[in-house]
């Protein structure tokens, strides 16, 4: 837990959403020293002359995935505004928004939380339809089958030590924040958000080792492509890039952290846990959603 001096935010939103676009620009308007109000599209291409200390982002978690690309690096802090279906990420509720999020600037009202994060790289290196390496997530990193719909094999190694060759559909190598996501789906364990350990979950694994194994920040997790036919990689939901037979992918704890501003006890992740899986298969808006008091009370 730390704390962090505030300057002038950055504001990003989600442009498919005309309600986060309205709440992002009244943020603005509110918070008279923002930087820059940016669609989260083309994110990737944007600069700054002045680097923020944080990103204010109105969306879902998958809006805060592609910011912590542009955050991290510069070590700038994320608010999260939830417009998502679950928002594990998020901080603040929409109908709290322009009361709320003015007071986490002062300095004093909360405090900064590090999530650790994952550095991939694919050997042999070789250029990759655009895309560079090495990646950085903060949710996981997926391998699995490119377009051809059977499953891929993959040899999976820790620490130069061999585990298993997986016959699935994928395996996903995933940090504490990203065990809510797709590894949960799968079928994996859920980690404290502040947890630097990494879990290596395999998607309907086939006559091969099913249950998820979580190794420690220091391992170096190594998969390797021997289907005969292509696979795909995806950091944090992109389509970073084909994978041909052979493929070497990399995956090692991230030098990089992205980091949080939260309010109140670190342990309120415990008592709204049951309550965002839950609201996560409800049909959902993001306006007029119920704040985070609510949902503590609720859990």
């Amino acid at each position: 837990m730390d704390t962090m001096a505030l300057h002038r935010p950055l504001i990003i939103y989600n442009d498919q959403s005309v309600e986060a676009q309205l709440v992002a620009e009244a943020l603005a308007r509110r918070i008279e020293s923002t930087i820059a109000v940016w669609p989260v599209e083309g994110l990737d291409n944007r600069t700054l002359d002045e680097p923020p200390s944080v990103v204010i982002t109105v969306g879902g978690d998958g809006t805060i995935l592609r910011a912590v690309r542009f955050a991290a690096p510069l070590g700038a802090a994320i608010l999260g505004v939830n417009f998502g279906k679950v928002g594990f990420m998020t901080e603040v509720e929409p109908a709290d928004a322009l009361e709320l999020v003015p007071k986490y600037l002062e300095p004093g009202f909360g405090w900064v939380q590090e999530r650790a994060m994952l550095q991939v790289d694919v050997a042999p290196s070789r250029e990759r339809a655009g895309h560079k390496f090495p990646l950085h997530a903060l949710n996981d990193v997926v391998v699995g089958r490119g377009g051809v719909s059977r499953m891929v094999q993959l040899k999976t190694i820790v620490n130069d030590a061999e585990l298993t060759t997986h016959r699935a559909d994928a395996v996903v190598v995933a940090t504490a924040t990203g065990s809510t996501g797709y590894a949960l789906s799968a079928g994996g364990p859920i980690l404290y958000p502040e947890s630097t350990d990494i879990l290596i979950k395999p998607v309907a694994s086939h006559i091969t080792l099913s249950p998820a194994v979580v190794v420690p920040r220091s391992s170096v997790v190594e998969l390797v492509l021997e289907s005969n036919q292509d696979g795909a990689l995806s950091a944090d939901g992109s389509p970073d890039g084909p994978l041909q037979p052979g493929d070497v992918v990399r995956i090692a704890a991230s030098p990089l952290y992205a980091k949080f501003l939260r309010a109140g006890s670190p342990d309120r992740f415990y008592s709204s846990l049951v309550y965002r899986l839950r609201r996560g298969m409800e049909p959902h808006s993001g306006a007029g959603a119920p704040t985070q008091q609510e949902a503590d009370r609720r859990a």
